[in-house]
């Protein structure tokens, strides 16, 4: 990882990734690195040289050309024969993927490299389901450190100042739903973002959904939990089920740190 901010694109070409990188296109990224990854599964058995094994630089016969109006101060084509999972969980500021494809990405559910990415967040991970730029947002916070992790991420994103972003906090008696919503709108106003609180009661992943049902934003953004945290996201947890079931691009991230004892008893519950 260099000194510039980072956006890793795992590419495995197919429509779903073309998807991913006309998202990526329609947004500005003055002075990040582009690291577009593909990677491919070895055969099983098969004895490869460690270079092949580890991401290195390579000349693909059809390169990603990023527009210029994105902004990019570099690309880099990156390549590797590994577990596509392990090759790209690596430090980056953002990851970006597209949600199904029969090759690298294959079908958002259980068992697929999405779905694994997704219950083991290696860098904030962008789910694309659609290719134009982002104007609205709907971030769901709820008091968490990972909440407030994403909320910086969007905060730091080069694009910030056009979001239009709705704070939802769903009050099921968990968490201080105002105090949590009073510091995300702080930091997302300091980074230049417009934004609208929403206070709703009920079961989060319901509410959560019927909101976005009719809001229809460009993007929701959530906080979840990595390995370190949880042993692995459940299935059927809020942030899983809302980034498996949402129409518009998810945005993921968390906190690689171990919940206190409340934290742990509060996911439990979801």
């Amino acid at each position: 990882m260099t000194s510039r901010p980072t956006l890793v694109f795992g590419d495995d070409g197919t429509p779903a990734t073309d998807i991913a990188w006309l998202w990526i296109n329609s947004q500005r990224w003055p002075g990040w690195r582009l690291e577009v990854v593909s990677v491919h599964m070895p055969e099983i058995g098969s004895a490869l040289p460690r270079e092949q094994t580890q991401l290195h630089v390579w000349e693909p016969p059809h390169p990603r050309q990023p527009f210029a109006e994105a902004g990019f101060a570099e690309t880099v084509h990156l390549t590797a024969e590994a577990d596509p999972r392990l090759a790209l969980s690596q430090l980056s500021d953002l990851l970006v993927i597209g949600p199904r494809g029969p090759g690298l990405l294959k079908s958002l559910h259980l068992g697929s490299t999405a779905d694994w990415l997704l219950a083991h967040p290696p860098a904030p991970l962008v789910i694309v389901r659609h290719g134009h730029a982002v104007r609205s947002v709907v971030l769901c916070v709820d008091g968490s450190i990972h909440a407030q992790r994403v909320t910086d991420v969007l905060a730091n994103l080069p694009w910030v100042e056009q979001l239009n972003i709705t704070v939802l906090a769903v009050d099921d008696r968990r968490c201080d739903v105002e105090a949590a919503t009073a510091a995300a709108t702080e930091r997302l106003q300091a980074a230049g973002a417009k934004i609208d609180i929403a206070i709703m009661g009920g079961k989060p992943t319901n509410v959560i959904m019927s909101h976005l049902d009719k809001a229809a934003p460009d993007l929701v953004a959530l906080g979840t939990r990595g390995l370190t945290g949880l042993r692995r996201l459940r299935v059927g947890s809020t942030a899983g089920a809302i980034a498996r079931a949402a129409a518009c691009s998810a945005l993921v991230a968390c906190v690689d740190e171990e919940p206190d004892s409340e934290t742990a008893r509060h996911a439990d519950g979801d």
